[in-house]
Protein backbone atom coordinates (compact mmCIF):
# COMPACT_ATOMS: atom_id res chain seq x y z
CA UNK A 1 0.00 0.00 0.00
CA UNK A 2 2.72 2.41 0.26
CA UNK A 3 2.57 4.97 -2.44
CA UNK A 4 -1.06 4.60 -2.75
CA UNK A 5 -3.14 7.54 -1.46
CA UNK A 6 -3.16 7.68 2.29
CA UNK A 7 -6.07 6.27 4.81
CA UNK A 8 -7.78 8.80 5.83
CA UNK A 9 -9.17 8.67 9.50
CA UNK A 10 -8.94 12.19 9.97
CA UNK A 11 -12.09 12.98 10.59
CA UNK A 12 -12.75 9.84 13.04
CA UNK A 13 -13.88 10.00 16.88
CA UNK A 14 -11.14 8.28 19.07
CA UNK A 15 -13.51 6.24 19.87
CA UNK A 16 -13.73 5.47 16.38
CA UNK A 17 -10.00 5.05 15.71
CA UNK A 18 -9.28 1.18 16.79
CA UNK A 19 -11.65 -0.66 15.02
CA UNK A 20 -10.79 1.09 11.86
CA UNK A 21 -6.69 0.64 12.36
CA UNK A 22 -8.10 -3.02 12.88
CA UNK A 23 -9.19 -3.63 9.55
CA UNK A 24 -6.36 -1.84 8.16
CA UNK A 25 -4.65 -4.21 9.75
CA UNK A 26 -6.28 -7.03 8.21
CA UNK A 27 -6.20 -5.67 4.73
CA UNK A 28 -2.33 -5.62 4.77
CA UNK A 29 0.43 -8.20 4.87
CA UNK A 30 2.98 -8.34 7.09
CA UNK A 31 6.01 -5.98 6.34
CA UNK A 32 3.57 -4.10 4.44
CA UNK A 33 3.72 0.04 4.99
CA UNK A 34 0.85 2.14 4.72
CA UNK A 35 0.46 6.25 4.68
CA UNK A 36 -2.28 6.74 7.40
CA UNK A 37 -3.90 10.60 8.35
CA UNK A 38 -5.18 10.43 11.74
CA UNK A 39 -6.53 13.41 13.93
CA UNK A 40 -5.02 15.38 16.46
CA UNK A 41 -3.84 12.74 19.61
CA UNK A 42 -1.96 13.49 22.68
CA UNK A 43 1.63 11.40 21.28
CA UNK A 44 1.29 8.63 24.12
CA UNK A 45 -2.01 8.03 23.29
CA UNK A 46 -1.35 8.20 19.49
CA UNK A 47 1.49 5.87 19.98
CA UNK A 48 -0.66 3.52 22.54
CA UNK A 49 -3.25 2.95 19.91
CA UNK A 50 -0.82 2.30 16.66
CA UNK A 51 0.97 -0.43 18.99
CA UNK A 52 -2.05 -1.87 19.89
CA UNK A 53 -3.20 -1.83 16.08
CA UNK A 54 -0.40 -4.22 15.71
CA UNK A 55 1.82 -1.30 13.38
CA UNK A 56 5.27 0.31 14.02
CA UNK A 57 5.77 3.47 12.54
CA UNK A 58 8.08 4.26 10.21
CA UNK A 59 7.91 8.18 9.52
CA UNK A 60 5.35 10.61 11.07
CA UNK A 61 4.49 14.29 10.49
CA UNK A 62 2.02 15.94 12.83
CA UNK A 63 -1.14 14.36 11.47
CA UNK A 64 0.02 11.45 8.65
CA UNK A 65 1.80 8.58 9.59
CA UNK A 66 3.47 5.65 7.63
CA UNK A 67 2.63 2.67 9.52
CA UNK A 68 4.11 -0.83 8.84
CA UNK A 69 2.04 -4.16 9.85
CA UNK A 70 3.42 -5.99 12.15
CA UNK A 71 3.37 -9.85 12.97
CA UNK A 72 1.05 -9.46 15.83
CA UNK A 73 -3.15 -8.89 16.52
CA UNK A 74 -4.64 -5.70 16.41
CA UNK A 75 -6.71 -4.54 19.50
CA UNK A 76 -10.31 -4.56 19.69
CA UNK A 77 -10.89 -1.49 22.10
CA UNK A 78 -14.01 1.23 21.96
CA UNK A 79 -15.38 2.84 24.47
CA UNK A 80 -18.69 1.42 27.02
CA UNK A 81 -16.96 -1.81 26.78
CA UNK A 82 -18.46 -4.34 29.41
CA UNK A 83 -14.73 -6.11 29.69
CA UNK A 84 -11.53 -5.61 28.05
CA UNK A 85 -9.53 -8.90 27.69
CA UNK A 86 -5.80 -8.77 28.23
CA UNK A 87 -3.85 -11.47 27.02
CA UNK A 88 -0.16 -11.68 27.83
CA UNK A 89 1.10 -11.44 24.65
CA UNK A 90 0.09 -13.12 21.07
CA UNK A 91 1.19 -16.51 19.97
CA UNK A 92 3.07 -16.49 16.25
CA UNK A 93 -0.09 -18.65 15.19
CA UNK A 94 -2.48 -16.25 16.97
CA UNK A 95 -0.65 -13.79 14.62
CA UNK A 96 -1.16 -15.20 12.01
CA UNK A 97 -4.50 -16.56 12.05
CA UNK A 98 -5.85 -12.97 13.45
CA UNK A 99 -7.52 -14.05 16.87
CA UNK A 100 -5.83 -14.47 20.27
CA UNK A 101 -5.97 -17.97 22.19
CA UNK A 102 -5.79 -19.72 18.80
CA UNK A 103 -3.85 -22.61 19.73
CA UNK A 104 -6.41 -25.78 19.82
CA UNK A 105 -5.43 -26.63 23.03
CA UNK A 106 -6.40 -23.64 24.68
CA UNK A 107 -9.49 -23.27 26.78
CA UNK A 108 -10.28 -19.68 26.02
CA UNK A 109 -13.38 -19.39 23.81
CA UNK A 110 -14.80 -22.55 25.20
CA UNK A 111 -15.25 -21.28 28.85
CA UNK A 112 -16.04 -17.55 26.98
CA UNK A 113 -18.90 -18.87 25.18
CA UNK A 114 -20.32 -21.24 28.32
CA UNK A 115 -19.81 -18.05 31.13
CA UNK A 116 -22.23 -15.81 28.94
CA UNK A 117 -18.73 -13.42 27.93
CA UNK A 118 -18.86 -14.00 24.33
CA UNK A 119 -21.72 -15.50 21.68
CA UNK A 120 -19.28 -15.91 18.46
CA UNK A 121 -15.87 -17.37 18.92
CA UNK A 122 -12.86 -16.32 17.55
CA UNK A 123 -13.95 -13.09 15.65
CA UNK A 124 -12.46 -10.16 17.70
CA UNK A 125 -14.54 -7.54 15.99
CA UNK A 126 -17.53 -9.09 16.21
CA UNK A 127 -17.53 -9.57 19.75
CA UNK A 128 -16.18 -5.99 20.38
CA UNK A 129 -18.98 -4.44 18.52
CA UNK A 130 -22.23 -7.79 19.69
CA UNK A 131 -20.87 -8.47 22.75
CA UNK A 132 -18.85 -5.32 24.10
CA UNK A 133 -15.99 -7.24 25.10
CA UNK A 134 -12.86 -5.67 23.45
CA UNK A 135 -9.18 -7.71 23.37
CA UNK A 136 -5.67 -6.29 23.55
CA UNK A 137 -1.98 -7.85 24.81
CA UNK A 138 0.02 -6.34 27.31
CA UNK A 139 2.74 -7.77 25.35
CA UNK A 140 2.23 -6.98 21.01
CA UNK A 141 5.38 -8.88 20.38
CA UNK A 142 4.69 -12.12 19.08
CA UNK A 143 6.56 -15.35 20.57
CA UNK A 144 5.97 -18.56 20.33
CA UNK A 145 5.31 -19.08 24.22
CA UNK A 146 4.82 -15.84 26.49
CA UNK A 147 7.90 -16.97 28.41
CA UNK A 148 9.91 -15.56 26.20
CA UNK A 149 9.01 -12.25 27.07
CA UNK A 150 11.20 -10.16 29.37
CA UNK A 151 9.77 -8.19 32.70
CA UNK A 152 10.52 -4.99 30.70
CA UNK A 153 7.87 -5.50 27.91
CA UNK A 154 5.52 -6.52 30.28
CA UNK A 155 6.31 -3.16 32.33
CA UNK A 156 5.93 -1.19 29.08
CA UNK A 157 2.74 -3.32 28.03
CA UNK A 158 1.22 -1.97 31.64
CA UNK A 159 1.75 2.16 30.58
CA UNK A 160 0.62 1.24 27.30
CA UNK A 161 -3.08 -1.00 28.92
CA UNK A 162 -3.02 2.34 31.37
CA UNK A 163 -3.64 4.55 28.52
CA UNK A 164 -6.05 2.73 26.62
CA UNK A 165 -8.24 2.26 29.85
CA UNK A 166 -7.86 6.02 30.24
CA UNK A 167 -9.04 6.34 26.93
CA UNK A 168 -12.15 3.80 26.52
CA UNK A 169 -12.87 3.16 30.47
CA UNK A 170 -13.87 -0.25 30.21
CA UNK A 171 -15.72 -1.69 32.85
CA UNK A 172 -13.19 -4.25 34.08
CA UNK A 173 -10.13 -5.33 32.26
CA UNK A 174 -9.71 -8.81 32.56
CA UNK A 175 -5.75 -10.34 32.48
CA UNK A 176 -5.23 -13.98 31.39
CA UNK A 177 -2.36 -14.70 33.47
CA UNK A 178 -1.15 -14.18 36.82
CA UNK A 179 2.41 -14.54 36.34
CA UNK A 180 2.45 -12.05 33.96
CA UNK A 181 0.52 -9.81 36.02
CA UNK A 182 3.28 -10.37 38.09
CA UNK A 183 5.96 -9.40 36.19
CA UNK A 184 4.16 -6.47 34.61
CA UNK A 185 3.22 -5.07 38.25
CA UNK A 186 6.58 -6.49 40.46
CA UNK A 187 3.97 -7.75 43.13
CA UNK A 188 2.81 -10.29 44.60
CA UNK A 189 -0.44 -10.38 42.74
CA UNK A 190 -3.18 -13.47 43.11
CA UNK A 191 -6.11 -14.08 41.17
CA UNK A 192 -9.09 -12.53 41.17
CA UNK A 193 -9.88 -8.53 41.52
CA UNK A 194 -6.63 -6.36 41.89
CA UNK A 195 -6.80 -3.66 44.51
CA UNK A 196 -5.37 -0.93 42.58
CA UNK A 197 -7.30 0.53 39.81
CA UNK A 198 -5.83 0.95 36.19
CA UNK A 199 -6.32 3.50 34.41
CA UNK A 200 -9.40 4.40 36.42
CA UNK A 201 -11.04 0.43 35.87
CA UNK A 202 -11.21 -2.23 37.71
CA UNK A 203 -8.38 -5.20 37.02
CA UNK A 204 -9.17 -8.93 37.49
CA UNK A 205 -6.67 -11.68 36.88
CA UNK A 206 -7.74 -14.84 36.21
CA UNK A 207 -5.57 -17.70 35.20
CA UNK A 208 -3.51 -18.52 31.73
CA UNK A 209 -6.43 -20.39 29.83
CA UNK A 210 -3.52 -21.85 28.13
CA UNK A 211 -3.66 -25.96 27.58
CA UNK A 212 0.10 -26.13 29.37
CA UNK A 213 -1.49 -24.63 32.34
CA UNK A 214 -1.99 -27.71 34.47
CA UNK A 215 -3.37 -25.78 37.01
CA UNK A 216 -6.67 -24.51 36.03
CA UNK A 217 -9.51 -26.33 34.08
CA UNK A 218 -12.47 -25.45 31.99
CA UNK A 219 -15.24 -24.92 34.82
CA UNK A 220 -12.48 -22.85 36.76
CA UNK A 221 -12.22 -20.26 33.81
CA UNK A 222 -15.77 -20.11 33.42
CA UNK A 223 -16.06 -19.39 37.05
CA UNK A 224 -13.19 -16.11 36.73
CA UNK A 225 -15.25 -15.01 33.54
CA UNK A 226 -18.06 -14.86 35.68
CA UNK A 227 -16.33 -13.08 38.35
CA UNK A 228 -14.85 -10.43 36.28
CA UNK A 229 -18.14 -9.80 34.42
CA UNK A 230 -19.70 -9.31 37.82
CA UNK A 231 -17.52 -6.20 38.50
CA UNK A 232 -18.97 -3.44 39.08
CA UNK A 233 -17.49 -0.04 40.07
Amino acid sequence: MTGSAPTDLSTLSTADIPLALFDLHHEMRVGQSAAVDLPALKPNDRTALIEGAGFSTVASTTDRHVLRRERTLADTTAPRLRLLMAGLNPSLTAADLGYGFASPSNRFWKAAVTSGLVTRPRDPRSIAVIDRVGMTDLVKRATPKAADVNRDEFVAGVARLERIARLFQPGVICVAGVTGWRAATGGPAALGRQPDLLGGCPVYVMPNPSGLNAHTNHDDLVRHFTAALDIEE
